[in-house]
């Protein structure tokens, strides 16, 4: 079996998040990361071609060639704004990726993390999704950052809840005055004022760094060619120990001057999060009147030449195209940056040219703001109908084996049998295409999977059978299809 080598790093990395680093002018809801692998076999011939590519941008007295040379102020509108030479940075870059190289990347939200531990005590049940407010709540203060709130949650309990109270009402007057494009945001505030009213007290403001490695470790999960690797991380010590609690094998650290493949995912992560930032300075409102008119792109953004039209289909064919798999992009709930920029790069890659996007003209806006507004609506769908079953990711059971997608809707599986893992996890043997795979179930259907066991007739005479699955009320459930 050849051996798989898988480089991590990250962008906009806040270690704390403490009042100094919220209010920062440069601070961004995001963390970002990046990961990119390959066999092992192919390392040398990339080295090779990476260090031809870095040679022809560094700097005379550089050792290295970090994302850090592209500036934030160059995707000011996208790619149009860079200067020409940092596009044929970037084009050259992305020229090195092929679709036998792994790429995989994470967002998670600063916002909603803090959100997530003021809140804990609201949790998922059958007739509430606490997720979906979490994510309201987290959107209103990352989109409008009322300063108060902000500033009460470092505070008290008691000061968060009536800074919260205040900012709610206040918003819900301010978008009764444009109810036709507002009446979902007053829906969502009213609603946030009706449930939250209990706050835990935050008492620790370090970071964790668990969901982006527990979304690798489902990614991984889905290769199961990917028997031997290592996960080499750049020089950060929280990282390396979150990466080994939470079981990665052959997990080490280096120095990125010392190592391509970490300067290699350096500078995607830097492009993504760039870009994902530029995104999220074109979303926010810059008062209260503009926060209740309908936020638009600029269209210096689709105003584009071929050359600038060809790097986002590139990035799309490296972030999209290659490598399609479910777990590529793992992502905290409130997300929509990372939903913006995927869509960004869907809608400019439906055109063939420059001429043709040019020719729709101011038009862009408009259709981009539709397809955003359809695509955050679908992940929204998503994120209550496509539960990840993982009670805290810095667990580690279970988290390495493939897991059977179960969702709102009835999905359909060919089951060769059950049986229960040696730690007493159900499972379920799942056909496909010639193939099987033992994939985990969720810990509540381990008296279905007992249940069929029980009954030697039913097992002898079902499999292979067609089961179908389903979160249902809050519940999965799992039934046979006779």
């Amino acid at each position: 079996m050849p051996n798989y080598v898988f480089y991590y790093d990250e962008s906009q990395h806040s270690r704390l998040l403490n009042f100094k680093t919220v209010i920062a002018d440069e601070f961004y809801d995001g963390f970002v990361v990046a990961i990119v692998g390959w066999d092992e076999r192919r390392e040398r011939d990339l080295a090779a071609k990476y260090s031809v590519f870095e040679n022809k941008y560094l700097s005379p007295n550089a050792k290295e060639l970090k994302s850090t040379v592209l500036k934030k102020s160059q995707f000011k509108y996208g790619f149009k704004t860079l200067s020409q030479n940092n596009a044929r940075l970037i084009s050259d870059f992305l020229d090195l990726f092929d679709e036998d190289i792994y790429v995989y990347c994470a967002f998670s939200s600063k916002a909603e993390w803090l959100i997530d531990k003021l809140f804990s005590q609201y949790q998922n049940s059958p007739r509430f999704n606490a997720d979906s407010l979490k994510y309201s709540l987290a959107k209103l203060l990352v989109q409008y950052r009322p300063t108060k709130v902000v500033e009460s949650l470092y505070r008290s309990t008691d000061d968060l809840i009536t800074a919260l109270r205040v900012f709610l009402r206040n918003r819900i007057e301010l978008d009764k005055t444009n109810l036709e494009l507002k009446h979902t945001e007053i829906a969502q505030c009213q609603l946030i004022l009706k449930v939250f009213d209990c706050v835990e007290p935050l008492e620790n403001y370090e970071w964790e760094y668990y969901s982006p490695l527990s979304g690798f470790a489902l990614y991984l999960s889905e290769h199961n060619e990917v028997d031997s690797y290592t996960l080499t991380i750049d020089r950060e010590e929280n990282t390396r120990a979150a990466a080994e609690r939470l079981g990665f094998d052959g997990v080490c650290q280096a120095d990125s001057t010392e190592c391509f493949g970490i300067r290699m995912s350096d500078m995607l992560v830097g492009i993504v999060a760039k870009l994902m930032k530029a995104i999220r300075n074109e979303q926010t409102y810059q008062s209260q009147e503009d926060g209740l008119q309908k936020k638009l792109f600029d269209n210096e953004w689709f105003n584009l030449n071929d050359e600038r039209l060809a790097l986002y289909k590139k990035l799309r064919r490296v972030l999209i195209q290659y490598d399609q798999c479910w777990y590529k992009f793992y992502a905290s709930g409130y997300s929509d940056d990372l939903v913006v920029l995927l869509s960004l790069l869907n809608y400019l890659s439906s055109f063939e040219n420059a001429s043709q996007l040019r020719e729709v003209g101011e038009n862009n806006t408009e259709h981009f703001n539709s397809l955003c507004c359809e695509s955050l609506s679908e992940h929204f769908h998503v994120m209550n109908d496509d539960p990840i079953w993982v009670s805290n990711s810095s667990d580690s059971s279970n988290l390495f084996r493939p897991r059977l997608r179960i969702t709102g809707q009835p999905r359909t599986y060919t089951v060769q049998g059950v049986m229960f893992a040696e730690d007493g996890a159900p499972m379920a043997v799942i056909s496909d295409n010639g193939h099987e795979t033992a994939c985990l179930l969720p810990a509540s259907l381990a008296k279905w999977a007992k249940d069929v066991l029980s009954c030697a007739a039913l097992t002898d005479s079902f499999f292979p059978a067609k089961v179908a699955f389903q979160y249902y009320e809050g519940q999965f459930r799992a039934d046979f299809l006779l």
